[in-house]
């Protein structure tokens, strides 16, 4: 390090080095002129023979120059100034190069900022990689879907004997969503919370901004009500008053006394929290009770291997027969199970991006070189040594690289907003967080990713300069012809990998967009056009008034012009809160064959018509007091084998009331649009909504946009109770459009990917046959002025196009076939091997190609012989 330091010191006295430089080397001259003399020589005779003694004075100074200094860092300056002097005489294949670059490393920064985000950044909790969620074993739902693990929760007394039988997790915590009220503020305003155990904040590590966190003696019935808000609620609407503390508020007409403000940006358990409250256990009077979802931190040394068996050990359920064993699985990996295949294959799509645009600029690179032959034997007959050429190329080669990083940086930036807009959601607890991506939000171009683009742009730089470099290490004339000659065989070998990689990407991409067009395109079983939904909660949230509120809501709403059906009901489709009915055929039969817990929907008689619910066997709800009586059953329901024979006037029995069916509806999307209709069944009834949900579900159809409706109907709703919220209003289409997000953002990025991919193949098999043509014009010259056809020449031209392609997509197919597979979980109604796709790509691949190389081949058949026979 002193040495470094001496050296940087010395490096700026030049002159004075200089001076003492030259004083040290006409010293020594003296010396030798001296000793010359002594010998007999004449004073001049002495002086020339100590200059031939010496040598060079010059390159003495320049030796002295350098021992002191970091020469390195001048030719590297110097070769950077010649690379950018060089780049600009050549501004269209700079151009085409820069954007070949840019589009690359762009794409690759833009997706390693998700996977960094997403995959990599550990969350934002003390230990994250400790904490783990704990999972009970359920049945399956309707239709045979599995349960979401969000849905997997422990009842009061088993999680108690978890938290009090454990001895592998050092903290246990539950908590249950939940909505309320917000009133004294303005406007009444619904929030969504979260009722959770006081070990909640202790374990994720998170202290308040202000205040406090509740403690274990506040989770019991006589305790004070207190509630700790989050850093949103707090600025909105306590406009960021430190006092708040110690403030008694109104929730759900409840006063609650502040205790705490949580810091920005923490919103566990998902994005939606703003206030958390302490969990108060059920008494043994309780007619209703929720599962409590179930977290808690690794000890040290402690596997999640280890905790689980433990967990199952504790025998948490005790006898009671069970579907599986319960699950323990780290947070982070739970959160990024279900979107971390399709990254790594957007990885590892954006990677092959990369690599074809490495492909087409080295080609470029190694025509350009090959047009510099006479540049670089110049360069050798004035000395230079081949390696001081390959240092000169890789320096132009990374000089170009580092300018397509700084355009692709550009252009990761546009790409992270185009991806916040694909991948962005209806911001609503109740459609479930694992629509879109996770950890949106904290996707950006940060530190990390930057240093990722700089390394990228690196090893491009590297990788696309090797080929050029390598052809002029070489020495002698002999290999020099021998290079030239192997040039376009190089270049045609480049462009086959090129191909081959561009139809894997193309293959992959068709696949996917065609997933998601059958996706859209399938039958939900009901009409989504023109349906306004929304939730409404009075202030009066269960028994009579509750139930006149909602039947009053849909008799106004009905009598507005341009609605033609009005209704509510417990749930709607594609909502991931559900129910399920534990129901038989006959009263008390628990031996018959039954789907496991059927969905039940709660329904007004008019929930049919709005939500365009289809009946393809019998009607529809008669009305009045008999309707209450009967149920409508989906197609699957009915072909279950829950009923002997037809449906139609079987009864079903759930507890004292039995329902007589009296039609079949198509069968409905109700959880997913990629699984097949299930088990459901519809009574007029009200239910109303339990505190996590928000309120009531109400659909209105309209005869036009349904949302020019709800300035009227938040009108009404705010006549019918003044306390009364309206939220989460949306059109039936936008949830249907909220459900494809994940799927329409893989089929956009994969399709934009592999629509780069084509046309940068498209381009490398154009500049390919262009150099070919270029290099042949004499012999295409001597064809024609010996009688050649045009459309020879033509065929001549495209017989190498073909040999590529066909070498290319054949390899392309292949390796599509081989890694296909990959993309089975991403797809909706194809098989990874489709034969149409694979097909349909190679013959689209076929036509760009013949496209790219007919202007080449145009070019070919307009040569004069008479120019041609002239040139070299």
């Amino acid at each position: 390090m002193r040495r470094f330091f001496h050296r940087l010191l010395n490096a700026f006295r030049d002159e004075r080095s200089d001076a003492e430089a030259a004083r040290e080397i006409a010293a020594h001259l003296a010396l030798l002129e001296d000793d010359y003399r002594r010998r007999g020589m004449s004073p001049d005779e002495a002086r020339l023979a100590a200059r031939r003694a010496m040598g060079s004075v010059a390159h003495a100074q320049d030796l002295h120059r350098d021992a002191r200094t970091y020469v390195w860092i001048d030719d590297a300056g110097r070769d950077v100034a010649h690379g950018l002097r060089s780049l600009r005489r050549t501004p269209g294949f700079t151009a085409i190069a820069v954007i070949t670059l840019a589009l690359g490393i762009g794409a690759n920064t833009a997706i390693f900022s998700v996977i960094s985000a997403v995959l990599l950044r550990p969350l934002p909790y003390r230990d994250a990689g400790r904490l783990v969620q704990v999972f009970a074993p359920l049945p399956n739902l309707p239709g045979g879907a599995s349960f979401p693990r969000s849905a997997r929760s422990l009842r009061q007394t088993p999680f108690d004997a978890l938290r009090t039988g454990t001895r592998t997790l050092e903290f246990v915590a539950g908590y249950i969503l939940t909505s309320a009220t917000l009133t004294g503020r303005g406007d009444a305003v619904r929030l969504s919370g979260v009722q959770t155990t006081a070990t909640l904040f202790p374990l994720l590590g998170v202290p308040p901004l202000l205040g406090r966190a509740f403690d274990a003696s506040e989770e019991s019935a006589g305790a004070d009500a207190v509630v700790v808000l989050s850093y949103d609620v707090w600025r909105r609407f306590f406009n960021s008053d430190p006092a708040v503390i110690g403030r008694v508020t109104a929730f759900d007409g409840r006063g609650r006394t502040i205790v705490g403000v949580m810091p920005e940006g923490f919103a566990y358990p998902d994005a939606f929290a703003q206030y958390w409250v302490p969990h108060v256990p059920p008494g043994p009077d309780a007619r209703l009770s929720f599962a409590l979802a179930t977290i808690g931190r690794l000890r040290s040394g402690v596997s999640r291997q280890s905790a689980e068996s433990e967990v199952n050990n504790l025998r948490l359920l005790g006898d009671a027969p069970q579907a599986g064993r319960f699950d323990v699985m780290g947070m982070q990996d739970d959160l990024v199970e279900p979107v971390k295949p399709a990254l790594l294959i957007l990885a590892g799509a954006v990677g092959l991006v990369l690599l074809i645009a490495c492909v087409n600029v080295a080609s470029l690179l190694l025509a350009r070189t090959a047009a510099r032959d006479h540049e670089m034997a110049v360069r050798r007959a004035l000395g230079a040594s081949p390696g001081r050429l390959v240092r000169q190329l890789l320096t132009e080669s990374a000089v170009l690289s580092a300018i397509g990083g700084l355009v692709g940086t550009a252009l990761a930036f546009g790409a992270i907003a185009l991806l916040h807009t694909l991948a962005a959601t209806l911001p609503r607890r109740d459609l479930g967080p694992g629509v879109s991506l996770p950890r949106l939000g904290e996707i950006q171009l940060d530190v990390s990713v930057m240093l990722f683009t700089f390394v990228v742009a690196l090893l491009t730089g590297l990788l696309c300069g090797l080929l050029p470099a390598w052809r002029h290490a070489r020495s002698g004339e002999a290999d020099r012809l021998r290079e030239r000659a192997a040039s376009p065989r190089v270049r045609g070998t480049l462009v086959v990998a090129e191909i081959a990689m561009a139809m894997v990407l193309l293959i992959g991409g068709t696949l996917l967009i065609r997933s998601f067009m059958n996706l859209a395109g399938q039958d939900l079983g009901y009409d989504a056009a023109r349906v306004l939904t929304f939730q409404a909660m009075p202030q009066q949230t269960t028994g009579p008034a509750a139930r006149a509120f909602a039947e009053q809501l849909v008799e106004r709403v009905e009598s507005l012009p341009g609605v033609s059906a009005a209704g509510y009901a417990n749930n709607l489709p594609l909502v991931q809160q559900s129910f399920g009915r534990d129901v038989s055929p006959q009263p008390y039969d628990r031996q018959r064959p039954r789907p496991p817990f059927p969905g039940l929907h709660a329904v007004s008689p008019r929930m049919i018509q709005a939500l365009g619910l289809r009946i393809i066997e019998g009607r529809t709800f008669s009305g009045g007091e008999t309707g209450r009586d009967e149920a409508l059953v989906t197609r699957a329901f009915a072909r279950s084998g829950f009923f002997d024979g037809p449906a139609i006037g079987r009864r079903i029995y759930g507890g004292s009331h039995s329902w007589e069916v009296v039609g079949i509806l198509e069968d409905v999307k109700q959880f997913r649009l990629d699984q097949h209709g299930g088990s459901e069944f519809y009574i007029v009834d009200f239910v109303p909504a339990p505190p996590g949900l928000g309120g009531t579900y109400f659909a209105i159809r309209g005869d036009g946009d349904p949302v020019a409706l709800v300035s009227s109907v938040r009108s009404i709703v705010r006549e019918l109770d003044a306390a009364a919220t309206m939220d989460n209003v949306a059109t039936m289409d936008q949830i249907v459009s909220n459900a494809m997000s994940r799927p329409r953002l893989y089929a956009v990025l994969l399709g934009i990917f592999a629509g780069v991919a084509m046309i940068l193949a498209a381009i490398g098999i154009y500049g390919v046959l262009s150099s070919l043509v270029a290099h042949r014009t004499r012999e295409i010259g001597i064809r024609m002025a010996l009688g050649a056809q045009r459309a020879q020449v033509v065929t001549l031209v495209l017989r190498h196009t073909t040999v590529l392609t066909v070498f290319g997509v054949a390899a392309g197919v292949a390796g599509a076939a081989a890694l296909s597979r990959y993309l089975e979980g991403l797809l909706f109604g194809l098989t990874p091997l489709d034969v149409a796709t694979f097909a349909g790509v190679v013959v689209l691949f076929v036509a760009v190609a013949t496209l790219a190389s007919y202007i080449p081949a145009r070019r070919a058949t307009r040569v004069d012989p008479l120019v041609a026979l002239r040139t070299e």
